[in-house]
């Protein structure tokens, strides 16, 4: 299973809430993360020793201009939980010229969001 590293974001993603993250992934690897690919959301790197957190459905991914971010998708991505504003998230990955992988993702149904 493919798995996804939530880091800083962690608890948004354990919580359920943080349902969007970007990437900047080398195209063979995004080709990956297919609408309907499951994968699993990890705290960070286990070699650095990451924890499962729970697995997650891929709805879509696609490339994405920070500068074309809309608030909608700043808030699925975990919003002022972790950034004090959409401007200091673009800041923060780069500036609005970068272009990431946008994944959005649904948290698989039944499963209990906890770290563990």
């Amino acid at each position: 299973m493919l798995h996804v590293s939530f880091a800083y974001t962690s608890p948004s993603y354990a919580a359920g809430v943080k349902t969007e993250t970007r990437r900047f992934w080398k195209a063979s690897h995004a080709a990956k993360f297919k609408p309907g690919t499951l994968f699993m959301g990890v705290t960070k790197d286990f070699r650095a020793g990451g924890v499962i957190i729970h697995p997650a459905m891929v709805i879509s991914i696609e490339k994405q201009y920070l500068r074309d971010m809309r608030v909608a998708s700043f808030k699925r991505e975990g919003g002022t939980r972790h950034w004090a504003s959409r401007k200091a998230y673009i800041e923060a990955m780069g500036g609005p010229d970068k272009c990431p992988y946008a994944l959005r993702f649904e948290h698989r149904a039944g499963e209990t969001p906890c770290l563990k």
